[in-house]
């Protein structure tokens, strides 16, 4: 009687595990996305989903359209849930993140043509801080650091998986909200559902092989800048097109004497 018990267990611990294997764990997150416009001072508010499948070690940023949403949820002929993430390659909102490689891929904009940027995981340089504070029911701790021009503030839960909106990641837990000491972004976690698949399909959507650095693409945007500066499409016309210095990140650093064009106009705007 003993050996068979002892044969017994082992079977269940075997099949228990084949079972567990066969499902994809996956925390969907919404976030509000505050932007606020540093010309008009208005606020611009829409709303993300944040999908982390831990089984896979990869997560899905994307805007949630009320016409459209690229992350669908399906039933076999089993009626068992499958979850298929078919986003198209151009999307400007969409980030996705492979933990495995510590690899995040996400589309930045020169003058509305998408340029897809290959950034690392590990770019944040964290201070983790005392505060402490509840967040959708979750312990959350706070944490600030310091990222391509702005100041920021975090509140993660090591209740729940690494990851983060955005490009904003690397701390011991989710981060459910990080704002910048200027207000000028913000995401806030709205609302949280752990859901568990029979299979997932999530691709890469982007065609890697055309991807630069984040680096490669400020000479691209600079580059650019002072060509679009120094553009005019006939000689009666002296001015060209200026573009920012920087969007959430800073694209042209301040102290960068190559391109002057935004500042030679603010001169002209104050004489």
């Amino acid at each position: 009687m003993l050996k068979k018990i002892i044969y017994f267990f082992p079977l269940i611990f075997i099949f228990n595990v084949y079972s567990q294997v066969d499902k994809i764990n996956t925390y969907s997150i919404e976030f509000e996305k505050t932007l606020v416009s540093s010309l008009t001072l208005k606020e611009y508010t829409s709303i993300y989903s944040l999908d982390k499948f831990i089984n896979l070690n990869v997560s899905v940023f994307d805007k949630l359209s009320k016409s459209k949403n690229p992350n669908q949820i399906i039933n076999d002929e089993d009626d068992d849930q499958i979850y298929s993430f078919t986003p198209g390659g151009d999307n400007v909102n969409l980030v996705y993140k492979n933990y495995s490689t510590g690899k995040t891929y996400l589309n930045h904009q020169i003058i509305s043509k998408p340029f897809l940027v290959e950034d690392s995981l590990q770019v944040f340089s964290w201070l983790i801080l005392n505060e402490t504070k509840k967040i959708l029911g979750y312990s959350c701790q706070s944490a600030s650091m310091s990222f391509r021009g702005r100041e920021y503030k975090a509140w993660f839960t090591p209740e729940l998986p690494i990851g983060g909106p955005w490009k904003f990641d690397g701390l011991p837990g989710m981060i459910l909200l990080i704002k910048s000491d200027d207000s000028f972004i913000s995401y806030e976690a709205i609302k949280i559902n752990n859901n568990f698949f029979k299979t997932a399909k999530i691709n890469n959507p982007f065609n890697i092989n055309k991807a630069i650095t984040w680096q490669e693409f400020k000479k691209l945007y600079k580059k650019k800048a002072i060509a679009l500066a120094t553009y005019s499409p006939n000689e009666e016309d002296s001015g060209g097109i200026i573009l920012s210095r920087r969007g959430i990140e800073t694209y042209i650093e301040e102290d960068d004497t190559d391109y002057t064009a935004d500042k030679d106009f603010e001169k002209s705007q104050d004489n």
